[in-house]
């Protein structure tokens, strides 16, 4: 172990050198962005051109929606780096939890704030039949489709004939969920339609593995640490290259926001008033159940590859009580456009997420209702004035279009 007088040194010296020095060196690299995503096997047209076009066009379309007016779109907005910037969030019922930023999403592990889909095809499904978001239903989904020439016409270039709808109800599900006259159904026409369905979340994850940040200030830096190119380097500015090495260094925001996209992928109670042990949300507890008893997800009949790894990693997932109101890390990457924070959308910028960690400012008291993280994460990292601008400097570079790199 390196002791605290030489750690203090290599500290200052990497303050000084725009290279920076080891161990610093290595974690800012491990930090890159991946060029690679990473494969899909339950989704055999995830790299299939044709699916991605498609599914853009389904990804904007409000024919989808109960209403004919809500689309993916009205809350993941293009414009708005794939939020909405709601505070309290959307839909038709005002979903309590923040609307999840899209960029680099195909390389997540678990979807939704909770965990509770395993693929993003999966995930891409859910929101068209929620009472709480686009209230459409399966059967309208196929209908419209079949009803349309040019969607028609592409969906069955790429997935072959659309099901027979002869003598299907309205709708497969209500608010109260399944009707009587889809479950009278014959099983056979039942699975012709999900797979129909199913079809549809496959394409819309085809076009959002395709939303791949834009090149960052940061991103730029680690290029230039990669090469070793000192004059690239001194580009990035100094306040940042501090707030990077707190950020890897005594603030350990990295022991959570690791790796390509900042994030461990994996869930935590940060000491928010609105997780952990006494919350009403139950977060990842609750995910892992809605998971199991999901019939679309990656284990399931209409998954591509229902015996692979990620399927095996489904089933053996547990449910701990620890779990209550852990909430997955979010990415990092194109935050500074992606306001509000954390899953209830309840920190309005990133000065108020930097005084949270910093001061524990609007957390619970330590020891209150903490999930599996104890009290680890409750403790205030009590950085100066100085070091907060420098973080927030650091955040801020990791997204495009910051001034991270002005004085």
């Amino acid at each position: 172990m390196i002791s605290g007088v030489l750690w203090i040194l290599i500290v200052g010296a990497s303050i000084e050198d725009p290279l920076l020095r080891e161990p610093y060196r290595r974690r800012a690299l491990s930090l890159a962005q991946s060029e690679a995503l990473p494969a899909d096997p339950t989704n055999e047209s995830s790299q299939d051109p044709r699916a991605v076009v498609l599914g853009e066009m389904l990804f904007k379309e409000p024919g989808l929606s109960g209403d004919g007016k809500t689309s993916c779109a009205s809350c993941h907005d293009p414009a708005r780096g794939f939020v909405d910037g709601k505070q309290h969030p959307r839909g038709f019922a005002l979903i309590p939890r923040d609307t999840p930023a899209l960029w680099d999403v195909a390389g997540q592990r678990w979807w939704g704030w909770d965990g509770r889909w395993d693929s993003l095809w999966m995930q891409a499904l859910a929101p068209i039949e929620s009472e709480m978001e686009m209230k459409g239903d399966r059967l309208q989904v196929i209908r419209f489709i079949a009803g349309n020439s040019d969607f028609k016409k592409r969906y069955e270039q790429i997935f072959g004939p659309l099901p027979s709808l002869d003598g299907m109800p309205p709708r497969s599900r209500d608010r109260n969920g399944p009707v009587a006259s889809w479950m009278a159904l014959g099983a056979g026409r039942k699975t012709a339609v999900n797979r129909a369905f199913t079809n549809v979340g496959k394409a819309m994850a085809a076009f959002e593995r395709t939303l791949r940040s834009p090149t960052t200030p940061f991103d730029s830096y680690l290029r230039a640490l990669a090469d070793g190119d000192r004059k690239a380097a001194t580009e990035y500015h100094p306040g940042a290259r501090r707030g990077l090495l707190l950020f890897i260094g005594k603030g350990n925001c990295v022991s959570c926001h690791n790796g390509p996209l900042l994030s461990d992928g994996e869930f935590h109670d940060t000491g928010l008033l609105t997780s952990g042990s006494a919350a009403r949300d139950a977060g990842r507890y609750g995910g892992i159940q809605e998971l199991k008893d999901n019939p679309f997800r990656s284990s399931g009949r209409y998954s591509d590859d229902p015996d692979g790894a990620i399927s095996g990693r489904t089933e053996r997932l547990r449910r701990d009580p620890m779990l209550w109101g852990a909430f997955r890390t979010p990415a990092l990457r194109q935050s500074l456009h992606t306001a509000p924070y954390f899953h209830d959308g309840s920190l309005v910028d990133l000065e108020a997420v930097v005084r949270f960690y910093s001061r524990r400012e609007g957390a619970r008291p330590a020891g209150a209702g903490h999930g599996h993280h104890r009290e680890a994460m409750l403790k205030p990292l009590d950085l100066t004035p100085g070091e907060e601008q420098d973080l927030l400097r650091f955040l801020r570079s990791l997204s495009s279009g910051s001034k991270s790199n002005q004085g």
